[in-house]
């Protein structure tokens, strides 16, 4: 969009009201599209004019002496993640909206090096600056000063892409500096957890670079471990999830964190405990092999599902060779079906010399009732990797079963065993979720035989099927016969005109590439002038490669969705939204619309319009995620049309709700919740909304949304 034009060509950004700027900015943001920089014809370059069109429109609006508008337009600018931008962004450090700034700045760092910045300069001027503001502010008197605006500073300066060990060394000093700072004024230790955040940023992504220095690890060490300072539970876990990414866990911290029990120094330590489990579990564990077999079977028994759920991950690591699988079998029994089902999965590789644990799956991996199928299902896939021959049986007696997890789980249970006649029968499945898993088996085991099952699936709708084929066909011998299918389904799917379908038509020009000829070309033509951009790219790459001729692209790319209205944005930022689940274990939740307003509003227009009820929550991976809202129960059924990524402020706490995606601006409006805090997917998923109400680790895979609906008020009803 031509945002000017839409404006009025002889209008500034600064004369636009208050709501024409917003709605400005969020046009600006919508219209973000990849556009390779050393790719130039009339119809890029006209698209890549209209993009600097809406990014000179935000630098006037950035410009604007109305505060919120001013804050969006940063925003905005730094979620375009380039470097080009960053000088603009970084005037506004001082006087501007700092936090914003802050953030903004952080993320402008995203995108690629500046050509000439071989050292990383750029990166060192921002952290300086964020240093001098952060230690600025740090300096001032309560009254004056603004712990957030550190805050935000300081989850910042941990996540910025440093380049050598002099960045991070400096980066590092900064925050033993401001742990010296904030831990006795009572005013700035909330800002504890944010430094902890910015510790683990900082060792997660650059600690190959450089170990955080020893003042840092003893401070973490310190929040985790004091009985004389009453630290925030959000603070201990962040300081743990800090010493865990870098390693830095001593004994005396993991004992402490393993058998913290609530007190008035440690408030729900639970967090506490399950870090310590993952620790336990990891490599050169910080205690002696006795004490750490002692500690985990008192985690074991611990009374949150959680961390018993990640002491049967450390016992199988670090336990089961010495000391056998007799406690995995236990939790087998665990009341949480995580937990349960964890334990049958990890014995699928576990104490494989043990005959009893064989016995026990094989029992376990009886045909399972409709209802209730979870535990059934995995005991057969975890047999199938013990006992190939013993999972015979049970498969065939799966494949017509009327519930098609049932027969996927089944699949894959075929597919470790090797039972070709079982694959065979599945690949001819109604469930396309079912066929996609059978394909990588039957060509590993059939190989060029394996040729009409690849046909079939190319003739099937399902994205996932379609890309998972275009996937394993790879090195097949060439044929017409394949050549056809591939171009007969990427016409369909294209036929489509879904934004979304991306992976799956790449996917199959890539192989057409490599199993098609010349007498393809006809079916690519057409895709020179296509929807998405990056298929354009690639079906003019294999042309040029087919006929030893350049081929010119125009991509036409459609009108993106509505604008947000006032209006609408109102009815989000309000609305309550309940979730009903068909199988109880319902949830309320609520959105952060001034942090997504874009995504917020299109989450709210397909609720009204019925779009969730009646599918599932596909992929549930226990103390990480659930995710769901898929058509086809997969990762790659979504809405037609990408959303284009928020990135914002807010991190993935345990409870709020992500924008799942397949790369930067790719959401499909499938939706995950964080069912543990997950630092690791910070500031590259948009968060948009939290749990307000209802457990969704409760949640099991499959599970079937009723209805997602706005909840009525009580004066409403």
């Amino acid at each position: 969009m031509l945002l000017l034009a839409v404006f009025g060509a002889d209008q500034s950004g600064r004369s636009l009201s208050p709501s024409a700027a917003r709605q400005a900015i969020m046009a600006a943001e919508d219209a973000r599209m990849p556009l390779p920089d050393g790719l130039h014809t009339p119809a890029i370059d006209s698209l890549r004019a209209k993009l600097s069109e809406d990014v000179r429109l935000l630098i006037e609006l950035a410009r604007s002496s109305e505060i919120d508008t001013q804050s969006r337009a940063i925003r905005a600018l730094g979620r375009y993640e380039r470097r080009e931008l960053t000088a603009e962004i970084l005037q506004y450090l001082i006087n501007g909206p700092r936090i914003e700034v802050a953030h903004a700045l952080a993320q402008s760092l995203e995108g690629d090096p500046l050509l000439l910045d071989t050292a990383g300069d750029q990166v060192r001027t921002v952290l300086d600056a964020l240093v001098v503001e952060a230690e600025k502010e740090l300096s001032l008197p309560g009254s004056k000063r603004d712990e957030r605006l550190i805050a935000v500073i300081t989850r910042s300066i941990g996540r910025l892409p440093y380049v050598s060990r002099e960045q991070v060394h400096a980066a590092d000093a900064y925050l033993a500096r401001a742990f010296e700072r904030a831990d006795p004024d009572a005013d700035l230790r909330p800002l504890i957890e944010d430094l902890s955040a910015a510790a683990e940023s900082l060792a997660r992504m650059r600690g190959r670079i450089a170990p955080l220095g020893e003042a840092t690890t003893a401070w973490l060490r310190r929040v985790v471990t004091s009985r004389r300072r009453t630290y925030s539970p959000g603070q201990r876990a962040a300081a743990m999830t800090a010493l865990v990414a870098s390693r830095g866990v001593d004994a005396e911290t993991l004992r402490i964190a393993a058998t913290a029990s609530p007190s008035s120094a440690f408030r729900d330590p639970e967090e506490l405990r399950r870090l310590a489990a993952i620790s336990l579990g990891g490599a050169g564990s910080a205690v002696a092999p006795t004490e750490r077999t002692e500690l985990l079977i008192e985690l074991l028994e611990d009374r949150s599902a959680a961390v018993r759920l990640e002491a049967v991950r450390a016992w199988v690591r670090q336990e089961s060779a010495e000391n056998g699988c007799g406690r995995v079998i236990d939790r087998m029994k665990d009341t949480s079906m995580a937990v349960a089902l964890t334990a049958i999965d990890l014995l699928g590789d576990a104490c494989k010399a043990d005959v009893s644990i064989t016995d026990r799956l094989v029992s376990e991996a009886r045909t399972p009732p409709p209802g209730n199928w979870h535990r059934e299902s995995h005991a057969l896939v975890s047999l199938a990797k013990r006992a190939p021959d013993l999972a015979t049986i049970p498969v065939l007696a799966q494949v017509t079963h009327p519930v098609w997890q049932v027969r996927m789980y089944a699949a894959r249970a075929a597919s470790i065993a090797n039972n070709v006649v079982a694959l065979e029968r599945l690949n001819a499945d109604p469930e396309d979720n079912v066929r996609e898993a059978t394909l990588a088996a039957l060509r590993r085991l059939k190989g060029a035989e394996s040729e009409p099952h690849f046909v079939a699936a190319l003739a099937r709708g399902d994205y996932q099927l379609l890309r998972t084929a275009a996937v394993e066909m790879k090195g097949l011998p060439r044929s017409p016969v394949l050549g056809g299918a591939l171009a007969d389904a990427l016409k369909r799917v294209t036929v489509e005109g879904k934004e979304t379908s991306r992976d799956t038509r790449l996917g199959l020009l890539e192989r057409l590439q490599e199993l098609g000829d010349e007498n393809q070309a006809a079916a690519l033509v057409p895709l020179l002038r296509d929807f998405d951009v990056p298929v354009a790219i690639a079906a003019s790459n294999i042309l040029q490669q087919w006929t030893g001729k350049p081929h010119e692209i125009a991509p036409q790319v459609p009108a993106r969705p509505p604008i947000p209205s006032e209006s609408e944005l109102d009815e989000a930022r309000d609305a309550t939204f309940e979730l009903k689940m068909a199988r109880g274990d319902d949830l309320e939740l609520k959105l952060s619309t001034e942090d997504a307003p874009i995504t917020s509003v299109r989450f709210l227009r397909l609720v009204k319009a019925n779009y969730y009820d009646g599918l599932t929550f596909h992929r549930v991976v226990p103390n990480f995620v659930i995710q769901g809202g898929s058509p086809g129960a997969n990762e790659y059924a979504g809405d037609a049309i990408y959303t284009r990524d928020e990135i914002s402020t807010l991190t993935h706490a345990a409870g709020t709700i992500g924008m799942s995606t397949r790369g930067r601006n790719t959401g499909d409006m499938q939706i995950f919740v964080n069912t543990v805090t997950n630092p690791r997917l910070d500031y590259d998923y948009t968060v948009f909304g939290r749990i307000t109400k209802g457990d969704p680790a409760e949640i099991l895979e499959g599970d079937r949304i009723s209805s997602l609906s706005i909840k009525k008020k009580k004066e409403d009803r």
